[in-house]
């Protein structure tokens, strides 16, 4: 039977790849099982199958579920060996990796909620591997940023510079030891990658390269489930990841936004007279991570979503932003990563048997570690790198942790009802690009109009900015008007120019429930 369902992705082949199996009669989650599989192979600068997801699922016959797929560090993890000599963890290369959960959370989300076997989205992936694919233009713009990084690991090497030139846009490329991986999981199960040869051949690159995992790690890694955490914003209920997920962060900014919004009586702008307080919101939120994020078996409670008394407060008074700052970290240093932008990818879907996914994977940085086991083709992500050298940090690195995490899913629910599946990527300004998405719906814009509005990002999106002035800078997309910056910058923030409808500013993917049915958007800052 043919099934209605709208799905986004970030690259057309993946959107297709699920259109395909919602035609033939999958659901929401096999298309999204079989979109994130194609990723891996088409987008390997954002995701692979040696990164990291968290989706959040949510159906007529179960509530919404979110599925924790992000690996710990080494149960053999020693300080001494892992950090460098200013107490830094590595951001790229093997000591940088922590294991993979992107398999086992597919494994998870196909075996309790899909309507057919994992192996039909590995095979997919595997066909578009061996067959080729051509170079999308999101693709090659990561190539030339990380060119250097790759030419130096043999395993990337191989794939991305092939006789020493990086691959251009449009050029038809094969990536055939990935398939035969693909394959193999197809054929045997994830377990080749956690208990199999799959593994063993990635975790004595590792090892050779350093990095202190070991079979035992990979054997036993699981992905985790638990209720998301909700927050209510101009009549819909918003629901996220929490543990270490930025997720709450996101929650905790639309609740005090909530506040302003019935004070004012109306949607407050974040490209109008209302920018200001919606950037002190943002900026107090993203403080409030850098200090209280990390691995929850370790770290305090970061207390509860919906206390934000003292945040509203704060975004609609007066004092210059940069005390507000200074007030809020009470004497604790922040844990700023080396790099804000992430490389992620949000597969969003719905089926027309009221089953929704929001799945996110990400390899962190652009291509993650740099490195790619040369017998299996899995690139490995780095996201260790999350991870604090401070001791006494939330987010401090130690043995059989899980770092600090920029990848949050959403669903949205109106009158108990879902209606909207949304996802992003943008590192660390995941939470405000999922604000201006909320303003915007709430003012009435269609989904589609909603993802391409210009937007504006607070925080650091580049290495080497001072650390003091994270929570100040303002990158600005083109389009956003003078009123808007105006106010910022009156509020005490810094601008900075963005190009029109910049990568640093997100790719957003949304399905909406209509009146007419189902209906997506994908970014037009991606490929999709």
């Amino acid at each position: 039977m043919n099934h209605p369902g709208a799905v986004a992705t970030p690259h057309r082949t993946a959107t297709g790849a699920a259109e395909s199996v919602l035609a033939d009669g999958g659901n929401a989650v096999d298309a999204a099982l079989a979109a994130a599989a194609v990723l891996t192979v088409v987008y390997p600068h954002q995701c692979a199958i040696g990164g990291d997801a968290f989706a959040l699922v949510g159906g007529p016959d179960h509530e919404p579920v979110v599925v924790n797929g992000s690996g710990r560090s080494a149960r053999g993890w020693r300080r001494a060996d892992h950090l460098d000599a200013g107490g830094h963890v590595p951001v790229t290369g093997a000591r940088s990796v922590t294991v993979p959960g992107v398999l086992d959370l597919w494994h998870q989300l196909a075996d309790r909620w899909g309507s057919r076997p994992l192996g039909a989205a590995l095979l997919g992936a595997a066909g578009i591997a061996a067959e080729g694919f051509a170079v999308a233009p999101g693709l090659r713009r990561g190539l030339e940023q990380e060119a250097d990084a790759l030419a130096a690991d043999p395993g990337a090497r191989e794939l991305f510079l092939p006789g020493g030139e990086l691959l251009r846009a449009g050029q038809h490329v094969t990536l055939p030891r990935l398939a035969d991986s693909l394959r193999t999981l197809a054929a045997e199960g994830t377990g080749a990658f956690y208990t199999g040869a799959l593994g063993a051949s990635v975790v004595a690159t590792l090892r050779a390269g350093g990095s202190a995992l070991d079979a035992e790690d990979f054997a036993t890694h699981t992905s985790s489930l638990s209720a998301p955490l909700g927050a209510r914003f101009a009549g819909e209920e918003y629901l996220s990841s929490g543990g270490n997920s930025q997720g709450r962060f996101f929650l905790r900014g639309l609740a005090a936004l909530e506040v302003i919004r019935q004070r004012r009586a109306r949607v407050p702008d974040a490209l109008g007279a209302e920018a200001a307080p919606v950037g002190r919101v943002l900026a107090l939120c993203a403080a409030e991570r850098d200090r209280l994020l990390g691995d929850p078996g370790f770290s305090p409670d970061p207390g509860d979503v919906g206390e934000v008394s003292d945040l509203v407060e704060a975004a609609l008074g007066s004092t210059p932003i940069h005390r507000v700052l200074s007030a809020q970290a009470d004497g604790r240093p922040p844990h700023l990563p080396a790099r804000a932008s992430g490389d992620t990818v949000a597969i969003v879907t719905t089926d027309g048997e009221g089953r929704w996914v929001s799945l996110i994977q990400s390899v962190f940085h652009t291509f993650g570690s740099g490195v790619v086991d040369p017998e299996t083709g899995i690139l490995l992500h780095n996201r260790g790198a999350c991870f604090s050298g401070v001791a006494g940090s939330p987010n401090e690195i130690g043995p059989g942790r899980r770092p600090a995490h920029t990848l949050m899913p959403v669903l949205v629910r109106r009158d108990g009802r879902l209606v909207g599946a949304h996802g992003t990527r943008g590192g660390r300004a995941q939470p405000q690009i999922h604000t201006h998405l909320a303003l915007n719906l709430a003012a009435g814009l269609t989904a589609g109009e909603a993802v391409a509005r210009p937007r504006w990002i607070v925080g650091r999106l580049t290495a080497g900015a001072r650390p003091e002035e994270d929570g100040l800078g303002i990158a600005v997309e083109q389009g956003v008007g003078e009123t808007a910056a105006d106010g910022l910058r009156a509020a005490g923030f810094r601008t900075t120019a963005l190009a029109a409808l910049d990568d640093a500013a997100g790719h957003l993917q949304v399905v909406r429930e209509t009146p007419d049915g189902p209906r997506a958007a994908s970014d037009p800052r991606a490929d999709g």
